[in-house]
Formats: C-alpha cells, sequence, structure tokens
C-alpha cells in the first residue's frame, strides 16, 4: 500500500482548496481512513508519520483525534530513535487533556530523557513539560526534583528550559516552591544572560500572582541585574518587579533613584521609559514632598513630551508617551498642562487608540481655567464637516471604511482616515459621554457660567447624533433646579428648541434627541413666568405630529401645557379687558382641540391626564361663556393678591357691588395646583437626615390591635346601655317606616336583660335551625359538644411573680432614648454653599452628610488562599522538607530558635556528641570565634 505523507497531504489539502466543500470532506476523511491504519501497524516509522498528520489535520480543521490516539503518542514518545522521540513530544500537548490516563505512562519515560547524558535529549521533554505538568499534579510531583536538578546543568539551554518549566510545575504543586526558591535565586546571578532573563521572567509572573512580599529578598540581585544589564527586555522586567516590591520597602526608593533617573535619560526605548516612569509613579518617586520629585517628574515630563512634538516620528512613541502622561498627571498636572496643545492635536491623529488615549488625557487635565476651552475643542470635534452635515455613516459603513484603510492595498490617506474615524459612532458616543462627565464632574465643581453649561448641552445634543439623550436631559434638569440665576436663560434657550419642528422629527428616530425635547418640555413648564410667549410655547408643545412621539413624551406635553395654562390665565387677569376675554376662549377652545387625540389612546396615563384636563377646561369654558366682559381694560400692580384663599383673597380689591371680581374667578383654577411648593434638588440620602420626633415611638401599634376589636359573640354584648340615637321627626310617611326599622334594629342590639340558661340555649337552638339549610352561612358541626358555658369557666389565679411586668410606657422610654442616641451621633449641619451642591434636605434634618448604619465588610482579606498564592515563604516552618529531594539543606537561624522551644523535653546525655553548624567559610571568618 502506498503511505501518504506529510508532504503529499499537504499538497492534496492544497489541491481540493478550489474543489466544492464535499470533494475536500472525502479527501480528507480518505486521509484519516489511512493515519489509522498507520497508527494501529506495527511499524514505529509509520506510527510517527501518522501522529504527524493527524496533529496537522487537527491545528487546520475541528477533527475530533482518532480513538486510542494518547496511547499511540506514548509508543512514539518511548522510541530509542531521536526523530521519532521529537515528533512524540512535539504531539503530546495535543494528544493530553486534564482526563487522560496516559498521562502515568510517561513519568518514567519522561524522567529518563530528563537525566540523559546526551546534552541533545534533555531539550525534547522539556518543551512539552509547560504543558503537561498542568495537567496532572502527580506529574509535577515527581519531576520536581528532576527539574531542580537540571537547573545545575552545564548547557545554558538546558537550564533555561528546565527554569521556564518551574512556573505551570509549581502551579500544580505549590508546595514545590519551599524548597526550589534558593536554587531559582542561584539563577539570578547565572554566567548565560539568557538564564538569567529567564529567571526574572519567573519571578516576575510569581510576585505577579502572589505579590511581593516573598521576592523583597531578591532586591540585591535584580538591583545588580538593574544596574549591570544592557538588556533593554531583561531591564523591563527588572523594572516591573520592583514596581511591585516598592509598595512593600519605601528604603527602596532612595535606592532606585539613581539608575532609574539615569535610564529615563538616557535610554532611547519608549517600552523601557514608560515602565521606569510606572514604577516611579507607584514607588512614590514623584511624591511632591519628597525633594528629589519635582526635578526627576520634570524629566519624565520634557522626555514625553518630546515624542509628542516629534510630527514625523513613530505612532508607537506618541501612544506610550500618552499613556505615561496619564500615570504622570494625578501628582503633577501642571507640568502635563504645559504639552496641552500637543495633547490636543492628538484627537485629530488618524490611529483611533492614540485618540482614545489623548482623550483620557484630555478629561484628567481639566481645571476651572481651561474647562470651557477644553470642552469647546472637544464639541468642534462632534460637529461634522459642512459636506457632510446632512447624514452621519451608519457602524456598518463606518467598519467598512476603517476596514479598506487597514487593507495593505489600499491608499493611506490621513485626512481621510481622520475624517472616518470622527464620523464613527463608536468613537463620537465615547467623545460625547466624555464630554458631559468633564461638564458635570464632582457637582460641576470646576464650572464658573453656567449659562454656558446649558448652551453647551443643546450643542452636543444638536451635534453629537448619539443616544445621549437621557444623560442630557439629567444636567439639563439638574443645572436649573440647582441654579435659580440660570432658570430664566435656559428658558429662553429651551423654549426655541420646542419650536425647532425638524429637530423634535430626528428625536423620533431613537438618536437621543427626544431627552433635551423632555427636558425643554419641563423646564417651560415649570418655570412658565419667564416665557416671552406663552401663546406660542402651548402651540409648540400640542403640535399637531405630538401623537407620533413616546408615551412619556406625550404625558409631559399634557402636563407642561397646563401648567403654562395655567400661569398666563393668572396673569391675564391683571389686564383682564373684552380682548383677552376673546383671547382666553379661543386659548382654551385650541388646548381641547389639541387634547382631543389623547382622550382615546391606549396608553392610560396619557388618556388619564388628558381627560382631567380636557374636565377642568370644560369648567374653564363655561366660567368664560357666562362671564360679560368689562368695556374697558382693568390693570392690577399685584395680580396674585387677587386669587381667592391667597393673601386675603378679594379683602383688599376694589369690588363692584356685587362682590365679583372684574375678571372670571376660574382663571386661578390651574395655576395653584402647580405652584404650592417650590421643587428644588433633593440632597444624598435626604430621607436618612430627617428628624424622629420625641412624641414619636415607632415600636408602638398606630392601629390597636391591628384594626380589629375584641370579638365576641352577637348575644355577648357590653351591658352598657347605649345612648339613643336621635332619629328626628317628620318627612313624611317614608321617614316614619324608616324610623320604625332602625329602632327595631337597635333593640335587637341590645343586651338581653333577666335571660335565663334555657332561654338563651334555646335562642341558639332557633338561630341554628334558622341557617341550617343556608349554603351561605358557616358552622361548626362539632358546636354542640364543645360549646361551654363562660360563666362556667372556673377563675384560676397564675402565679406570674418571676414575670416581669410589661409596662407599656417603657417601651416607649426605650425607644425614646434610642432615638436621641441615634440624633447624638449625627454630624452638625454644614452651612449652606453659595451653589447648591447638596440640595434640599427636610425639614428638622440635622446634618447633610450622613454616616452609613453598615459598612461593607472585605470578605476576601479574610479568606484563605489556597494554591500557589497562598505559599508564604517568609514563614520559618516549611512542611515540604520532610520529601526534600535537594542535595543541601540552608542553614537558618529559625532553626536555632526551635531547638530552644524544646528545652523542657527529657535531655540524653550529649558529651560524646557534638553539634556543628556547617558553612562555607569566607577569608574574613577566620579571625571569628
Amino acid at each position: 500500500m502506498f503511505e501518504r505523507t506529510l508532504q503529499d497531504l499537504i499538497r492534496g489539502l492544497r489541491a481540493h482548496k478550489a474543489s466544492s466543500k464535499a470533494q475536500e470532506d472525502a479527501f480528507i476523511a480518505e486521509a484519516m481512513v489511512e493515519i489509522r491504519e498507520e497508527l494501529r501497524g506495527k511499524d514505529m516509522a509509520l506510527k510517527a508519520e501518522g501522529v504527524l498528520k493527524i496533529c496537522y489535520l487537527m491545528m487546520l480543521y475541528p477533527i475530533p483525534a482518532p480513538p486510542e490516539f494518547a496511547f499511540h503518542v506514548v509508543e512514539v514518545m518511548s522510541s530509542p530513535r531521536y526523530h521519532l522521540k521529537q515528533i512524540g513530544y512535539l504531539a503530546a500537548p495535543m494528544a493530553f487533556s486534564g482526563d487522560t490516563e496516559e498521562v502515568v505512562l510517561t513519568v518514567n519515560g519522561i524522567k529518563k530523557d530528563l537525566m540523559s547524558p546526551h546534552v541533545p535529549l534533555p531539550p525534547l521533554p522539556l518543551t512539552a513539560l509547560p504543558h503537561l505538568l498542568s495537567l496532572s499534579p502527580s506529574l509535577s510531583t515527581a519531576l520536581h526534583p528532576d527539574l531542580l536538578h537540571l537547573l545545575t546543568h552545564s548547557s545554558p539551554r538546558i537550564r533555561k528550559r528546565a527554569v521556564l518549566c518551574l512556573l505551570p510545575c509549581w502551579e500544580a504543586f505549590p508546595e514545590g516552591l519551599r524548597e526550589g526558591f534558593p536554587r531559582l535565586r542561584e539563577r539570578l546571578q547565572d554566567s548565560d544572560q539568557g538564564v538569567v532573563g529567564a529567571t526574572v521572567g519567573v519571578v516576575m509572573e510569581l510576585a505577579r500572582r502572589q505579590g511581593g512580599k516573598n521576592y523583597l529578598p531578591l532586591a540585591p540581585e535584580l538591583f545588580g541585574i538593574l544596574t549591570g544589564s544592557t538588556n533593554n527586555w531583561m531591564l523591563i522586567k527588572v523594572v516591573k518587579l520592583f514596581a511591585i516590591l516598592t509598595p512593600l520597602e519605601p528604603r527602596l526608593v532612595r535606592k532606585l533613584l539613581p539608575p532609574i533617573t539615569s535610564l529615563i535619560s538616557s535610554t532611547s526605548a519608549i517600552s523601557l521609559l514608560y515602565e521606569c516612569v510606572r514604577t516611579c509613579i507607584v514607588g512614590g518617586m514623584l511624591d511632591p514632598d519628597r525633594a528629589e520629585g519635582e526635578a526627576l517628574a520634570r524629566v519624565c515630563v520634557e522626555k514625553l513630551g518630546g515624542y509628542l512634538r516629534d510630527e514625523g516620528g513613530d505612532q508607537n512613541l506618541r501612544y506610550i508617551a500618552l499613556l505615561a502622561m496619564v500615570k504622570i498627571i494625578p501628582t503633577h498636572p501642571s507640568m502635563v498642562a504645559e504639552y496641552q496643545d500637543e495633547i490636543m492635536e492628538s484627537l485629530d491623529d488618524p490611529d483611533v487608540s492614540i485618540r482614545m488615549r489623548a482623550l483620557e488625557l484630555v478629561t484628567s487635565m481639566v481645571d476651572r481655567d481651561n474647562l470651557q476651552t477644553i470642552a469647546d475643542q472637544l464639541l468642534s470635534h462632534l460637529a461634522p464637516p459642512e459636506s457632510n452635515t446632512s447624514t452621519l455613516p451608519s457602524a456598518v459603513a463606518s467598519l467598512t471604511a476603517i476596514a479598506n484603510q487597514l487593507s495593505p492595498t489600499a491608499s493611506k490617506d490621513p485626512a481621510t482616515t481622520s475624517t472616518s474615524v470622527s464620523l464613527s459612532p463608536a468613537y463620537r458616543l465615547l467623545l460625547t459621554q466624555k464630554l458631559l462627565s468633564i461638564v458635570s464632574y464632582d457637582t460641576y465643581v470646576n464650572v464658573t457660567d453656567f449659562e454656558w453649561v446649558i448652551s453647551v448641552l443643546i450643542d452636543v445634543a444638536y451635534v453629537s447624533h448619539v443616544d445621549v439623550g437621557q444623560e442630557i436631559k439629567r444636567l439639563v434638569l439638574d443645572v436649573v433646579g440647582r441654579v435659580k440665576s440660570v432658570r430664566q436663560y435656559a428658558v429662553g434657550v429651551l423654549e426655541k428648541v420646542l419650536a425647532d419642528e425638524e429637530f423634535r422629527d430626528r428625536g423620533r428616530d431613537g438618536t437621543g434627541e427626544d431627552g433635551l425635547i423632555e427636558a425643554a418640555i419641563w423646564v417651560c413648564g415649570e418655570y412658565s413666568s419667564y416665557l416671552s410667549s406663552p401663546l406660542s410655547a402651548i402651540s409648540s408643545i400640542l403640535s399637531p405630529t405630538l401623537h407620533l412621539s413616546s408615551s412619556c413624551l406625550i404625558s409631559l406635553s399634557l402636563h407642561a401645557a397646563a401648567k403654562i395654562f395655567g400661569h398666563y390665565a393668572a396673569s391675564t387677569s391683571s389686564s383682564w379687558s373684552s380682548d383677552k376675554h376673546e383671547e382666553c376662549k379661543a386659548l382654551v377652545t385650541s388646548i381641547k382641540s389639541g387634547l382631543e387625540p389623547f382622550l382615546s389612546t391606549g396608553d392610560i396615563e396619557v388618556q388619564e391626564r388628558a381627560f382631567e384636563f380636557t374636565q377642568l377646561l370644560n369648567f374653564v369654558q363655561a366660567d368664560l361663556t357666562n362671564h360679560v366682559p368689562p368695556s374697558k381694560t382693568i390693570s392690577s400692580s399685584s395680580p396674585i393678591s387677587d386669587i381667592p384663599e391667597i393673601e386675603g383673597g378679594f379683602a383688599d380689591s376694589d369690588l363692584p357691588k356685587d362682590g365679583n371680581p372684574p375678571y372670571p374667578k376660574s382663571l386661578f383654577l390651574f395655576e395653584p395646583l402647580f405652584t404650592s411648593h417650590e421643587l428644588n434638588a433633593v440632597a444624598y440620602k435626604a430621607q436618612e437626615a430627617v428628624r424622629i420626633p420625641e412624641e414619636l415611638d415607632l415600636d408602638l401599634e398606630i392601629v390597636p390591635q391591628g384594626g380589629f376589636g375584641d370579638l365576641s359573640d352577637e348575644d355577648e354584648e357590653s351591658e352598657e346601655e347605649k345612648p339613643a340615637i336621635d332619629l328626628g321627626e317628620g318627612g313624611g310617611e317614608g321617614m316614619e317606616e324608616l324610623r320604625r326599622v332602625l329602632r327595631e334594629q337597635e333593640k335587637k342590639g341590645k343586651r338581653r336583660e333577666g335571660e335565663t340558661k334555657e332561654e338563651r340555649a334555646k335562642r341558639r337552638a332557633a338561630r341554628k335551625a334558622k341557617h341550617k339549610d343556608d349554603p351561605y352561612y358557616l358552622y361548626d358541626k362539632n358546636e354542640d359538644a364543645q360549646e361551654d358555658d363562660i360563666d362556667e369557666i372556673p377563675i384560676v389565679k397564675l402565679d406570674d411573680s418571676e414575670l416581669a411586668p410589661l409596662d407599656p410606657t417603657s417601651i416607649s422610654t426605650k425607644s425614646k432614648s434610642k432615638n436621641r442616641n441615634k440624633e447624638k451621633q449625627k454630624k452638625e449641619k454644614a452651612p449652606p454653599p453659595e451653589f447648591d451642591r447638596t440640595g434640599e434636605l427636610p425639614e428638622g434634618s440635622t446634618s447633610t452628610n450622613i454616616e452609613q448604619n453598615s459598612k461593607e465588610v472585605n470578605d476576601d482579606a479574610d479568606k484563605a488562599v489556597d494554591g500557589l498564592a497562598g505559599i508564604d515563604l517568609t514563614s520559618h516552618t516549611s512542611t515540604s522538607n520532610r520529601g526534600s529531594s535537594s542535595r543541601f539543606e540552608e542553614y537558618k537561624e529559625a532553626d536555632e530558635d526551635e531547638s530552644r522551644k524544646n528545652d523542657d523535653l527529657p535531655a540524653t546525655p550529649t558529651a560524646e556528641i557534638e553539634v556543628v553548624k556547617v558553612k562555607r567559610k569566607k577569608k574574613g571568618d577566620k579571625k571569628k570565634k
């Protein structure tokens, strides 16, 4: 039979690429049949070729491994031939998984290959071990001594691979870290730089997963590598390690300052520069309190700023420079602000990742002085070019344009790429969110002009073309509610927004404009006194296309129209005339016609508001129809004083002889419904700030016994005579009959005095016989057997001397004292600021910052940590010494302390035994005794 080699298989797959899917599947199925025959054969070379081919197919196609494939790989791994053994170890990571039982068959073969005297042989198992060790803890335990032995191998190639295998080995066998840590520390001083680099990488990963506490003793060796190595990649790892160790040992800062400063000023590798800057920030080297912190920060910023100013420089350098400046700006914002122009120019960069970093940096450098400048520049990026103001591309079109720019065959035009990124919906959404966040940061702490804030929010709604309407609505209402001086300006500009029918049409497409429209409707309705034209505002709110909007916006519009009409009707009374009379009648008719489509709508809230508003308007319309307008204009300086029951009502008015005002009273029907209380911003946790009255006892029942009195039988009523009800006299025959029936019912309900037991039993039997056949009457069938006379129940005195008396007054006193103690724990209310940043608190509150009654407890710190992260090398006790396979044990002073603790044990004569502490002597130790 012809055996197809791996090269033949590859040629066949390439030849069938142009054919149909069915032909390609048929070719693969035929190849799999041949591979299975080769794996079942006796020839080890053919079996290795089959293993190689199945591995190639598994990498390209979702083909499951044949049965017993792992066993065939074990056979190839055990082959004495080097090239076949190499194929076996190459296929082992693909053949073995977590539930593969054949892994245990490889232990002896791997140990034999690891300890082989032939130098080319140990690298073969070391290539596959990182995957195999993570599958089986037993395999890691068995091979751990051999890996430690290979750390001292004469070949640097083998030492390097053995070091890299220790990390997955210790993940599966954490206790091996205690035994292998001294050997790993020795490799930091290896003569081969490749071994040192691998060791530094393993230590960095261990420190990142465990924390740096276990690796503080390695600081001398790491410092030597930092000052002596010229390999940038190794230096990056060492600097990252010191970034982990420095917060745990502040004394390292003084030692690291000279080499870190030298690297920052001399290195040309931007990645190394970034790691140095990050280490300086994490370690507190740039702290302004340190004498050298300001100078070091200046060196870092100038170095990074040079990469930003290099217009023709590498894009990667610009990205890393922006990323490093983000780390520096929290401690030295003034230094970074010197490069504001360069940072803002990065927002026009064709690379979207650079734009993201520049945007993050811009939002971090905002203060009271540059807020308006930065916000205006970000707003200019949202405004589309003049040629594209009509429509913006969809998400699919934006991705297609970006893909075309990234294509190797496409022409890379920076201007075109920059424009396509600016029009991307995802980028515009992020830019808009950042712009809104810097304006509202910390309750507008950087804002000096709130009229500018209102205008910016309106501009964002017009030019962003992304769905941020709810956020804009929240900010507009928040600013108008907190800052009273801006309300007139806000009403003026939002009134124009309501009149923009094109903008309202855009809002129905779900692009976010509805948020500003809802805010404009609410503000114009709530503060209608600032409207320049209430009639135009009502016409804009109740537009003919309102029925096309959402139910929330319709209900809000109806409510706002009622507010505006109420203020307008009340204000016209100050200058009432026949013209005003006709104008009001026409306005009421117009509003009713606008409400008519919503009287039969499906939304219950819209329908309810429309009906209520219509019924009130009917009352006003009837009053206007019956009212006779005056012949001349009647003016009043204070129309609000003429509202009935407000400030004296009509007492001080010059009323006609009949006592009625010259205008309809129904003009003041609407306004008191909406102006009884002013709506202000509510403070955070205002509900918790409500003072509990001292006379209020929250432990007592509001309704005694839950509203249910003592239930007793209808014939066991109170013996006290109820006072007779005065039913009156007269009213005709019907009233006399009603009085007779009421008196009979009263007699039936009275206590039957002088009734004997026989009479009572007879009455009860008659009542039961009456209700016996009534299907709606429920009674107990065993009532006759269980019925007892209450008067025959014996009275027994209970011994309650051991029971504490329950005094209701004591409960009330305890609850009151508890409430007083809670009030004492609250802080005093802070003086009100000039700008209402905290919001409104309830009356009687004594604090604006209520402490939380329950604090969150961090349970993660108390939980026991398992695995590699739970190994503490700083502890002196070691559980792995009993199974240690190392050839020497390091002497520790703790061993001497342990021997001192056992002084109370029975001692044996030690005259003939001498304990000697074996250490390698140094030249300077000869004189020591």
